[in-house]
């Protein structure tokens, strides 16, 4: 069997990804599959994207979620976000860009011992809303803020 350079490269990433992810407990499974069954039904609505999720409860909307994007990004490729949350027992924060094709863009578990605080960049298919759901206490919170980008995107 012969087998390029791009393929073995990627199954060599994907075995040293599961490896990681099995020694350090992480999900990426679930993760994996959700975005396969996002792939797999075209693109994705922020609804679907939410309630798989979160499943049908609602979040409500809170002050205690501080949501720092900038109102116009320069290019939609790499997009700065800092999310902190100063509701008690954060449990996860997870970041949705409500027109990618992909809306969920990340998703963080946090330990009660851990500042519920993420940064990070993502990449932003057109104008529109982010949103961030925070777990805390059982319960479910969001932010949400209005990004207009500039040039460039998912694709």
């Amino acid at each position: 069997m012969i087998q390029s350079r791009r393929s073995f490269v990627r199954t060599l990433l994907a075995l040293s990804v599961a490896g990681l992810s099995s020694a350090l407990g992480l999900p990426v499974r679930v993760w994996a599959k959700n975005v396969a069954m996002a792939k797999d039904s075209g693109t994705d609505s922020l609804e679907q994207a939410i309630a798989r999720e979160i499943g049908d409860r609602k979040p409500v909307e809170s002050d205690d979620i501080s949501l720092e994007i900038p109102q116009i990004a320069e290019d939609g490729a790499v997009v700065p976000i800092s999310v902190e949350s100063r509701l008690a027992h954060v449990e996860s924060i997870l970041i949705f860009v409500e027109k990618n094709p992909t809306p969920l863009a990340a998703h963080f578990r946090f330990d009660r011992s851990m500042d519920a605080f993420a940064s990070l960049h993502i990449k932003m298919n057109e104008s529109c809303d982010v949103i961030v759901v925070v777990k805390a206490g059982g319960e479910f919170f969001s932010a949400r803020k209005k990004v207009k980008v500039v040039v460039g995107g998912c694709g």
